[in-house]
């Protein structure tokens, strides 16, 4: 008979998890394995809210193992702390026209990359780091005006990651967040789903996560 997910494993673990494509979360208990030589055991004490978690609790990237407790661009404790820093940059579409050498999208809904590609200059780029559940148009014309590319990538390993920890706080460049507690989670997925969102959404888990 198959253990269930809070006895699996010697490790007691307690989160919020989706357990069905309505993407509705709830308190849930689970296990890990013990610590192996080659691990890291740490402490969550914040948790970014991203529209890729919308899309992986809804299923609608197709991959997605039920329950699920998704989280990402988290603060940790272990023998030190790391913390991710964003800081959005809003321009004016006809003043920046031609005028950038790249832009990183990283939007994860549908929306239209045409305007995006008229703001670089010749042989300039666009990266897509986002994922969103359905194809984005792309029409060739605008691309081969100008030699434009398009080009995709996935996070940064950790020497990319701690040199960009490290700029952020060489220039005190801090992000603009919005503090909620772990149970105005639901509230929050549906905040996001209708773009109510004017900064990123941070889970203070440290203070509001508690294992009933």
């Amino acid at each position: 008979m198959a253990k269930s997910p809070e006895t699996e494993h010697p490790l007691k673990a307690f989160g919020w998890a989706a357990r069905d494509t309505s993407g509705t979360f709830s308190p849930f208990k689970f296990s890990r394995r013990e610590t192996g030589e080659y691990d890291v055991q740490f402490k969550v004490l914040y948790c970014g809210v991203c529209h890729s978690d919308l899309h992986m609790v809804k299923n609608e990237w197709g991959f997605t193992q039920y329950p699920i407790v998704p989280g990402r661009y988290d603060v940790l404790w272990f023998s030190g702390s790391s913390r991710g820093v964003r800081s959005p940059i809003w321009i004016g579409f006809e003043a920046a026209a031609g005028t950038l050498d790249g832009i990183i999208d990283t939007v994860s809904a549908t929306h239209p990359i045409v305007p995006l590609l008229s703001l670089l200059k010749p042989h300039g780029k666009l990266v897509l780091v986002g994922a969103p559940e359905k194809p984005l148009e792309l029409p060739a014309f605008p691309l081969i005006q100008g030699r434009k590319i398009v080009a995709g990538s996935a996070i940064g390993g950790i020497k990319e990651t701690q040199e960009m920890v490290d700029f952020a706080a060489k220039h005190n460049i801090l992000p603009d967040i919005e503090l909620i507690p772990i149970d105005y989670i639901n509230t929050a997925m549906e905040r996001l789903l209708k773009a109510d969102v004017k900064y990123r959404l941070v889970i203070d888990i440290a203070n509001s996560l508690k294992s009933e």
